[in-house]
């Protein structure tokens, strides 16, 4: 050790409020809540039935895109793919 940090005498800091044992939050090791995991696999699992049913929908669709097919299934393919932003960040959120 450097002199300096021997000599530098640092000032107690102040007292945690004690907690309920119940209130401390999991460490990250734990997986986090049960919450955290049921949303995940909401969101991935909506993303992805979105996604299918977009696809599945566009046999039914015009080649000219005249009918509501065509409107409907682009629509479920984009906010399917949107979805996925939110459900990587939940995955790997710290």
């Amino acid at each position: 050790m450097s002199k300096k940090s021997v000599r530098k005498n640092r000032a107690a800091g102040p007292q945690q409020a004690r907690q309920d044992p119940a209130a401390v939050p999991p460490s990250p090791e734990s997986g986090g809540t049960g919450g955290d995991s049921v949303k995940r696999r909401a969101l991935w699992l909506l993303a992805a039935v979105l996604i299918l049913s977009g696809y599945a929908l566009l046999h039914k669709a015009d080649p000219g895109g005249q009918n509501g097919w065509a409107i409907l299934s682009p629509a479920l393919l984009l906010c399917g793919y949107l979805l996925l932003i939110p459900a990587i960040s939940y995955t790997y959120r710290r």
